[in-house]
């Protein structure tokens, strides 16, 4: 009677915990949410997210706060609905810089919502600023300049007609201020453009011009 009355407790309790293995959002809403982020690339924000499944159409919502606490919208993406496939999304936004927190919120067409997820922004931008360009005695171009973020960077050159005449990879620096000894030796008297370029983004983030001598 005893093993009876444990299995009775037993079934009672899985009987229990089954509405939460299967869980669903309001109104039959099922969406598997895998990730979701934002980031800061200069003056826009890119919001990802992507899901497992989906099994109803919805809107996905994007939400922006400045506190975590008060939300505006910014934006609705469709979802694409009774599928059962690994689905990515994504929306672009213009940065505005009062905002530091996305959320994404599924809503169906009776207007009943969830919040799939809440996440701060990751700022993805750098800056560089190239303080002085010169020449040292052996015809090296001397560049000073900081970063204010671990980055590996790259130089390029166009000449005064705008042909890119070099490329150069720089060495991975963290935040800081340093100096870096350019050969240009190979390079025709004339003017020139130096950019440096955020590798990641492929982003010109600072340049000066310069003559050789």
């Amino acid at each position: 009677m005893r093993s009876i009355h444990q299995l009775g407790l037993f079934v009672l309790l899985f009987l229990g915990l089954a509405p939460a293995l299967h869980a669903t959002g309001p109104d039959g809403i099922e969406v598997k949410l895998i990730y979701a982020e934002g980031r800061i690339y200069y003056h826009e924000i890119f919001v990802q997210w992507s899901t497992e499944w989906e099994k109803a159409p919805c809107d996905f919502v994007i939400e922006a706060s400045a506190d975590g606490q008060d939300w505006r919208i910014r934006g609705r993406v469709k979802s694409k609905g009774n599928s059962s496939r690994h689905s990515e999304y994504k929306f672009v936004d213009k940065k505005d810089d009062t905002f530091h927190f996305y959320r994404i919120r599924q809503m169906d067409k009776r207007g009943s919502s969830e919040i799939l997820s809440e996440f701060e922004l990751e700022n993805y931008s750098i800056e560089v600023d190239l303080e002085a360009l010169e020449f040292d005695d052996s015809r090296r171009l001397v560049l000073e300049y900081s970063i204010d973020k671990d980055q590996e960077l790259m130089i390029r050159i166009y000449n005064s007609i705008g042909e890119q005449v070099m490329t150069k990879v720089m060495p991975f620096k963290k935040a800081g201020d340093y100096i870096y000894h350019l050969d240009i030796s190979d390079l025709r008297r004339d003017s020139y453009l130096l950019q440096v370029t955020q590798i990641l983004l492929d982003k010109t983030v600072a340049e000066a011009p310069f003559k050789t001598k």
